[in-house]
């Protein structure tokens, strides 16, 4: 079995002056786990934005590969109506070349209003933006005078250098909505999927079973065993520590997603998220749902025990931990990490 970890680097303070903490520890977190032999690590592309502040990928996913050695680099996920993809193509190659072939490349089309309203794309197109930009990127990366003619995107033999040196290109994963259309288009295009660590366990157990039943009526390769299925984890020895501790850091992601969906432009960033709550009319989940449905806040061997049903009973292979988010300690964090990498991953590997 395989083990990811996957880097949100929220920002919670008003403070701008924390961001460069933020991005140190996510640095010491993905140094750590490398020498905690996680196989992998995500990195999320968020724009104006406190609940990731990673806005483009090729400059962090580029860095971080040229602190580590081994540890493969996903992106989760590039937001490819936002780049161009002639440019996002060739800093892809780039990338898979400088790290020696550890890109996973991990895209989407998004789904925050505001963020395609802040680039000034109309929202409804993002599903047609996404498939020709896909159609670019595969192209020009395995052909020579790659010529493309879409509605939104075009090319006329454009070769791209350098080229990536996973062949005949980086592994590329579709990340899916709850929707079975989204899971049929990344069977149609014969590619993995990717889903949320916020979304319940059973809905993601259920994308996951569909996306093997398409494959088989389809008659193609069922890629499940190298499909991260991502949780939000922290482990402690002391089972009341591990449910109570990660409360406020749940809630406030809870809270500032609501507010988020709320946006059709602007910012999340400028929100005072407790005057907000008092109008607010969308109520998250309650604390306790996502003990029970969503997270893995536990000790190492109850997370040992749930690793075990995702495998023998959902055939799951490979699992994603997602650690550090909102008001998540680096120092718990590195621990939580720690007895995750010491009590559970050698139980599968």
């Amino acid at each position: 079995m395989k083990f990811a970890l996957f880097i949100l680097a929220s920002w919670v303070e008003e403070d701008p002056g924390e961001q460069s903490r933020i991005y140190g520890e996510a640095l010491d977190q993905v140094q750590y786990a490398e020498e905690l032999g996680f196989d992998s690590v995500w990195v999320a592309e968020h724009h104006s934005s406190r609940y990731g502040i990673f806005p483009s990928l090729m400059p962090i996913v580029n860095y971080l590969a040229a602190k580590t050695k081994r540890i493969r680099i996903g992106t989760g996920v590039s937001v490819l109506p936002f780049h161009n993809p002639i440019f996002l193509a060739e800093e892809s190659a780039m990338m898979d070349l400088l790290s020696h072939g550890r890109l996973e490349f991990g895209v989407g089309r998004g789904s925050a209003n505001y963020e395609y309203g802040n680039f000034n794309i109309d929202f409804d197109s993002r599903n047609k933006r996404f498939q020709e930009s896909l159609d670019m990127i595969l192209g020009l990366w395995t052909k020579r005078g790659f010529s493309y003619q879409g509605e939104y995107y075009q090319a006329k033999d454009v070769t791209i250098a350098p080229s990536p040196i996973q062949k005949p290109h980086p592994p590329v994963f579709l990340a899916v909505s709850r929707t079975a259309a989204s899971v049929d288009m990344a069977v149609s295009r014969d590619l993995p999927i990717l889903t949320s660590f916020s979304t319940p366990e059973a809905d993601n157990l259920a994308l996951f079973d569909l996306y093997s039943e398409r494959c088989k009526t389809a008659g193609m390769l069922d890629r499940r065993d190298s499909m991260p299925f991502f949780r939000f984890v922290y482990l402690s020895d002391n089972e009341n520590e591990a449910k109570e501790y990660p409360r406020n850091a749940l809630t406030w992601v809870r809270d500032l997603a609501t507010y988020r969906r709320t946006l059709g432009w602007g910012n999340e960033i400028d929100v005072d998220l407790d005057e907000w709550k008092t109008v607010r009319t969308e109520i998250p989940s309650s604390y306790e749902s996502e003990l029970k449905n969503t997270t893995y806040f536990m000790t190492p061997e109850q997370c040992v025990e749930r690793i075990e049903f995702l495998q023998k009973e959902h055939g799951v292979g490979y699992f994603g931990a997602s650690m550090s988010f909102g008001t998540m300690e680096h120092a718990r964090v590195m621990k939580s990490m720690e007895l995750f990498a010491r009590d559970v991953m050698p139980k599968f590997r």
